[in-house]
């Protein structure tokens, strides 16, 4: 069936646009296979595939030459002896990609793909792929300012032994004026951090908050500090000599997934970057995508992007990252055997990074335990008394009903969670996992968007 990289055409349309549209859209956003010869149920038309190949084979060639802009020669591929035919579409690097009509940017041409169909993008939304696409220059285009003071990261630098020199860190440009870099790690910097404590698992009761001004080096210094005074250590005594301490939050975790905040974050978007503490996780926000289409699973292969050069460059030096690109993969490397692994959810405007306490289940358990001791005699009293005893189905609907909770919860804080993952974390078969599924899907409380690959639940509430 059509879905977000899958679609299905008899034929091209007399209209030739509708077809190019379709490329554009694929272009425009993680790319995608069309099948021509196949009809909008999936059956395929093998005589028509036969009669008419060569036919599409030479149009489509001619408009990967002709009809789009920017170049789109290394992006399009043709299988014309492939039943049905196909016209496998990457996703572009130079967006937006636009249907060519005369000369200049052509708006109206501007399509991007949404669920199973496409549609012409926002003003909105060519703007944002602008700016992605200006978002690896930004750093080196000058202010046209002289006077900037960078006391903070001076000091950095003198307690390393290494001289501050802005034109060898590539802060001033050919002009003599000061890059965006540059002001990002000037006293002069306005962009902000923020941080929060939060009581409980939501955001209905603050603890405590702050914002971060100043350099970026200042504001990663500031935050750390009150990341690492929030994160709390469970201590265990086992009749060893030694004693067992346990963070929270991994700290190396803790501080790479910071830091990579303002290595990567796409600083031509306004939004900040924030810190937020939960009794059960930490959430970390970074504006911006993961630069030049990289997904997750590349970054833990070791594949490497980066976006802010300037900058990764400046904090290598103080030995504020290793400048290798390994924080991701050490980022799970920390969580290895726990059951809740961090969580990347990825999109156009941002990534959220999700690191759970490892202490939370055991601090719940344990405060469990005390109160079931503390009840355990009245409670069995006062059941003898009144002669009551739960049946085995009451007490199979009633972990049913917790089981469902949570499964609803984990889905909600992870939309693109696999059943796999629910498995392991509820501690229950596969089928008991999809059963509990179809049974929320019949109650309209979930709801699937998108392909099985790239797809993501809806919670309804």
């Amino acid at each position: 069936m059509e879905d977000y990289n899958v679609e299905y055409k008899l034929d091209i349309p007399e209209k030739q646009n509708k077809l190019k549209a379709e490329i554009v859209a694929f272009l425009n956003s993680e790319g995608g296979n069309i099948c021509l010869g196949v009809n909008d149920d999936g059956t395929i038309n093998e005589s028509i595939t036969l009669s008419k190949k060569q036919k599409w084979e030479q149009m489509i060639s001619n408009w990967i030459v002709n009809g789009f802009t920017p170049n789109v020669a290394h992006l399009i591929y043709v299988y014309p002896n492939e039943v049905p035919f196909r016209i496998k579409v990457l996703e572009g690097d130079d967006k937006p990609y636009f249907i060519k009509e005369g000369e200049g940017f052509n708006s109206k041409g501007v399509y991007i793909r949404v669920g199973s169909t496409k549609r012409v993008a926002s003003f909105e939304e060519i703007q944002r792929m602008i700016l992605q696409k200006k978002s690896h220059e930004f750093e080196t285009i000058s202010i046209g300012e002289t006077k900037l003071t960078f006391t903070y990261i001076e000091q950095k630098f003198k307690e390393k032994g290494i001289q501050f020199d802005p034109y060898a860190l590539s802060l001033i440009g050919k002009d003599g004026t000061y890059n965006n870099a540059a002001l990002l790690l000037s006293d002069q910097n306005s962009s902000i951090s923020k941080f929060a404590v939060f009581q409980g698992i939501d955001v209905r009761v603050f603890l405590d908050k702050k914002e971060f001004k100043g350099s970026l080096v200042k504001q990663i210094d500031d935050i750390l500090y009150f990341a690492n005074l929030s994160n709390r250590k469970k201590i265990t005594i086992s009749g060893k000599p030694e004693r067992n301490e346990y963070m929270d939050i991994p700290s190396g975790a803790l501080r790479e997934a910071i830091v990579n905040c303002y290595c990567h974050r796409d600083y031509t978007l306004s939004g900040d970057i924030k810190v937020e503490f939960y009794d059960d996780r930490v959430q970390i926000y970074s504006p911006g995508s993961i630069p030049d289409g990289l997904t997750l699973d590349n970054i833990k292969m070791g594949m490497v992007a980066k976006r802010n050069k300037i900058i990764v460059n400046v904090l290598d030096k103080i030995d504020m990252i290793e400048n290798y690109a390994s924080g991701v993969r050490r980022i799970f490397d920390d969580y290895e055997g726990f059951g809740k692994q961090p969580v990347y959810n990825i999109s156009n405007n941002g990534v959220v990074v999700t690191l759970y306490n490892r202490n939370y289940d055991i601090f719940q358990n344990d405060t469990k335990n005390d109160t079931k001791n503390d009840t355990k005699n009245d409670t069995k009293k006062e059941c003898t008394k009144k002669g009551v005893e739960e049946s085995v189905d009451t007490v199979k609907n009633k972990n049913k009903d917790i089981r469902i909770d949570t499964l609803l919860k984990l889905i909600e804080e992870d939309p693109t969670i696999t059943d796999v993952i629910l498995m392991k974390l509820l501690g229950v078969s596969k089928s008991t996992i999809r059963r509990d599924i179809t049974f929320l899907k019949k109650l309209g409380k979930l709801e699937y968007k998108g392909s099985a690959r790239s797809g993501y639940w809806i919670v309804k509430k």
